[in-house]
């Protein structure tokens, strides 16, 4: 019987599973819908089923790591923001779970930290020991990795929020109640209010479209919508203003970004690079910048390598 590792990346939309080897190989995985309608402890018990279903006779495990999109507490294993998906995992004992149904181990750390271990152990990040990793997509992700050590902070908040990093402090209110965030001009959640605020923007398909989000920003934009463009452009010049504020704060070897929207990584990576060089009192390329490579995996891979050691 293999002994393995079991980690979950627990999204809001999405719960990735997967069954890593003692030396880091994933043997098996499995995608699920989050269901993060529920309650966090109806949703775990229902996922005692999938992962007994998974482990099967094949596999023995050895212990649980869970990577969360909210703040945690990686010492006691609690959630501790109320996540807006599953509005009661911060009342939920993981530990328990754990033992009760399997009687192993486990640890829970964000899914942004967890994400840049597991660019640092296994993909983009190997041979460096000092790493921004940023995220771009439906908000903006954000971890700190300082000479090969987590920041983490007093509150477990520290090198977390950069999406919540303000940036116009006469900007809109956020939906963390803050006022210029980051994600106020670059996020999937704020693309839709950006929009009316663009003049004539029913000029553009965009208006036409129930739902939106940076694929068909990025592929109007190259197709000639000019309201699409400067949305496009907003977003980019608020990503870029975010991370040369973490670039300034934290000084590391190299920026990696993620997200989904990084199939446009021909157009954003130059452009923060240019920003980057503009701006920044860095040095000019001063900090190598690339893309994820651990795309899909990178949470569970992080979570278990943060378990084993």
């Amino acid at each position: 019987m293999k002994k393995v590792y079991l980690g979950i990346d627990m999204g809001g939309t999405r719960i990735k599973l997967g069954l890593l080897d003692e030396g880091g190989n994933l043997l098996e995985t499995e995608t699920l819908p989050a269901k993060s309608d529920r309650t966090m402890e109806v949703r775990l018990s229902e996922l005692v089923e999938d992962i007994n279903r998974i482990l099967c006779d094949n596999y023995k495990l050895l212990g649980i790591g869970i990577a969360f999109p909210g703040v945690v507490d990686n010492i006691n294993n609690k959630i501790l923001s109320k996540y807006v998906k599953y509005t009661d995992a911060h009342k939920t004992n993981l530990n328990d779970w754990a033992e009760i149904n399997w009687n192993v181990p486990l640890v829970i750390e964000n899914d942004a930290r967890a994400a840049l271990i597991g660019e640092w152990q296994y993909g983009a990040g190997k041979g460096s020991d000092n790493i921004l990793m940023v995220t771009l997509g439906t908000g903006m992700g954000s971890a700190i990795l300082v000479e090969g050590k987590l920041l983490r902070g007093r509150n477990s908040l520290a090198g977390n929020l950069g999406g919540h990093m303000s940036i116009d402090f006469e900007g809109d209110t956020c939906n963390c109640g803050n006022v210029g965030c980051v994600e106020t001009a670059g996020s999937t959640w704020a693309l839709a209010r950006n929009l009316t605020k663009i003049n004539n923007y029913q000029n553009s398909k965009l208006s036409s479209l129930s739902s939106f989000g940076y694929k068909d920003v990025f592929d109007l934009a190259s197709n000639g919508d000019e309201v699409a463009e400067k949305l496009k452009n907003k977003s980019l010049e608020a990503w870029s203003a975010g991370i040369i504020n973490l670039l300034h704060a934290y000084d590391p070897e190299l920026l990696i970004i993620g997200g989904g929207i990084m199939k446009s990584k021909n157009e954003i990576i130059p452009f923060i690079k240019k920003k980057i060089n503009e701006r920044s009192w860095l040095p000019k390329d001063a900090v190598k910048i690339t893309t994820a490579n651990q795309t899909k995996y990178a949470g569970i891979l992080g979570a278990c390598h943060l378990l084993k050691n």
